[in-house]
């Protein structure tokens, strides 16, 4: 029986061999799901400020730098640090933790700087530190944060719940917007 085998399989072309092996393996395939409810994610820049953990949303950031070297700008407001150069481009870098009526314990060389854009304004929100960039399900969103201080709260636009850890979402454009940042002089 063997050398039936042997003899009828080396009398098909090896093109009838694959043909023959793929109908045999739709046959026996098993079928596809009807349809595939993907996952939608958001994606966000994580940080701390104040011993809080934040997300802000992609949308707002426009680049995490080291704090650049600032000039400080004579009769400006306390939470402005002044004004620097990134590429050629003037940003009013702004002290998050002192804008909170706060102040950071963290030394300004491990501090980072978030840039926004506000219009044709560069502004650059100084941080305590990264948690770089983090993935969050869609269905994770809460509209209301628990335990978020209330100094921060006017500016939270709900958050993420994962696994027990809450993240959230502070709004770099609201902070921007905040009538506080419209005059950075001083008032006398």
């Amino acid at each position: 029986q063997y050398e039936r085998v042997v003899s009828s399989v080396s009398e098909l072309s090896p093109y009838a061999i694959l043909v023959g092996l793929a109908e045999k393996a739709r046959g026996n395939a098993l079928a596809l799901p009807e349809s595939y409810a993907a996952q939608t994610h958001a994606t966000g820049l994580g940080f701390n400020l104040l011993d809080q953990r934040f997300v802000a949303s992609m949308d707002e950031v426009v680049e995490l730098m080291r704090l650049p070297p600032t000039t400080r700008v004579p009769g400006v407001k306390e939470f402005v640090l002044g004004v620097g150069n990134v590429r050629g481009r003037l940003m009013t870098v702004i002290d998050l933790a002192v804008f909170f009526g706060e102040v950071s314990l963290i030394p300004n060389s491990q501090r980072r700087v978030m840039a926004v854009e506000d219009g044709e304004n560069l502004i650059g929100f100084v941080i305590d530190f990264s948690s770089g960039m983090q993935h969050f399900p869609s269905d994770a969103f809460i509209d209301q944060p628990v335990d978020v201080p209330e100094l921060f709260a006017e500016f939270v636009r709900g958050g993420y719940q994962v696994a027990g850890v809450q993240w959230p979402v502070l709004s770099l454009s609201a902070i921007a917007g905040d009538s506080r940042l419209a005059k950075l002089a001083m008032v006398h």
